[in-house]
């Protein structure tokens, strides 16, 4: 009996040579099939957007964009992924050689990073051979799905908190390690906060301020809470942030203020304590009148346990006493509205001067044709509604921006801080209903009477009737 290869991976995290055939067969069959057919110099123009509004979502936020352009620019097809194809029969000997030599020689335009965007928008257009697009199909749809759905949940929780900190802890309890860092980014961007070393080491920024969290093991690993808090508090004077739940939540709070007055004598203080159980609105009232009393009115209460961006909204409404909330579970796993479709159309072939617009008819999947551009329309500093429309058209600022010409990079990928002000901007524009946590608001998105025309016209190629 013939001995079996190993089935356990050189690494179980994602490399970055698993990702140009992380893709599905039939992509690479129908490029193909275009080559055998003489048709790999038609170009085509391929449409990236969202089909329908999440569930609870008044607005989306654009990421991903940074990691698109990256990647486009890298992309090659290596000898052992071009061997793995041949050897198991994915590629014909005409697809081998063309990925042998492939190089993205498109252009590419999209709306910048972080820009608030509406369902049925284009938000990344690509024109180039038709293979070139098609291939990098997965690869557009995954990047701007993973990093727009963390943004879109990140920055509703950040709204809910208004001016206090946020801590979107999405690097933990996550499906995987990219995910992890996909979220850890989407929360710097939408300006909450983070711990994780590995993020700010990866985009080279500086980490926050140290601080101890004494979470529930550390306390526990000592005889006492009251031992546990001054251990702490000697190693990491003035950043003690302990939890106060571990056992009995009054006589934790009892213990910390004790601790304060030590530290006191020593003209130290503590930062802050953590609540994650209970009813934290309660529990929030009852610390802070503690530690008012006590004369600490500087000592911050951040609240945790499950909380997302309606749990925050309500405690708001409460007017709770807290400084800081932190959210975990429920951003990593988007628990509201975990799925969104993303979709990927070619709208346009082109084959010398002949040019075909081209549109799916299918009923409730409709996608238009032509090279679209989206227009954004303002009144009085604010959004007022957006229009999507043909490249040439003018109905408002365009919002899809080149990035790559003819396979060359034309725009400065920013710095995540400006990425960030670029966000608060967008919010500042955003009119304050779309704004709502609990409430749902459709924005005005219509559609341009020459694409209307368009479209009727490959309708009516196809002999559809409606």
């Amino acid at each position: 009996m013939p001995k079996r290869l190993s089935t356990i991976p050189r690494s179980h995290l994602f490399l970055p040579e698993d990702l140009h055939l992380y893709e599905i067969q039939n992509i690479f069959t129908a490029c193909a099939l275009w080559l055998e057919e003489g048709m790999e110099y038609q170009i085509a123009t391929y449409d990236l957007y969202v089909r329908e509004m999440p569930p609870h979502r008044n607005f989306l936020v654009l990421g991903g964009i940074e990691e698109v352009i990256t990647g486009i620019k890298q992309w090659r097809f290596s000898l052992k992924e071009i061997e793995y194809l041949r050897k198991h029969n994915l590629a014909t000997p005409k697809l081998i050689s063309y990925l042998r030599k492939f190089k993205f020689t498109g252009d590419l335009y999209a709306m910048r990073e972080g820009t608030i965007f509406f369902p049925g928008e284009p938000v990344i257009r690509i024109t180039g051979p038709i293979c070139e697009g098609n291939l990098l199909s997965n690869f557009l749809m995954t990047t701007v799905f993973g990093n727009s759905l963390y943004l879109s949940k990140i920055i509703r929780g950040k709204i809910a908190c208004g001016k206090k900190r946020f801590i979107a802890a999405g690097g933990m309890r996550v499906s995987s390690f990219e995910t992890a860092m996909k979220a850890s980014r989407a929360g710097y961007i939408a300006g909450a906060d983070n711990a994780f070393p590995a993020f700010f080491r990866k985009y080279r920024l500086p980490p926050p301020p140290l601080s101890i969290n004494a979470y529930h093991a550390v306390i526990k690993s000592f005889p006492t809470e009251l031992e546990a808090f001054r251990a702490a508090a000697r190693l990491f004077p003035n950043r003690l942030r302990p939890m106060v739940d571990t056992y009995d939540f009054r006589q934790g709070v009892a213990n910390l203020v004790t601790v304060a007055r030590e530290l006191k004598k020593k003209v130290q203080h503590v930062a802050s304590i953590t609540i994650d159980s209970g009813d934290l609105h309660k529990r929030a009232l009852y610390a802070r009148r503690a530690f008012d009393r006590a004369g600490f009115p500087e000592i911050q209460i951040l609240l945790a346990s499950n909380l997302d961006e309606y749990k925050i909204s309500a405690l708001e409404k409460m007017k709770t006493p807290a400084d800081v909330y932190l959210s975990a579970t429920e951003i990593s796993t988007v628990s509201d509205a975990p799925k969104m479709e993303i979709v990927y159309k070619i709208a346009e072939l082109r084959d010398g001067r002949t040019v075909r617009p081209l549109a799916k008819l299918a009923e409730g999947k409709e996608s238009y044709p032509g090279q679209k551009q989206v227009f954004r329309r303002y009144r009085k500093g604010v959004f007022s509604g957006d229009v999507i429309g043909l490249v040439g058209e003018l109905h408002g600022k365009p919002l899809l921006q080149k990035m790559i010409l003819r396979g060359k990079s034309v725009y400065n990928l920013p710095h995540l801080d400006t990425i960030k002000s670029y966000v608060q901007k967008q919010l500042v524009m955003l009119p304050e209903r779309f704004k709502s946590i609990d409430r749902q608001f459709v924005y005005p998105v219509t559609i341009s009477s020459k694409l209307k025309m368009l479209f009727h016209l490959v309708k009516k190629e196809h002999g559809a009737k409606k």
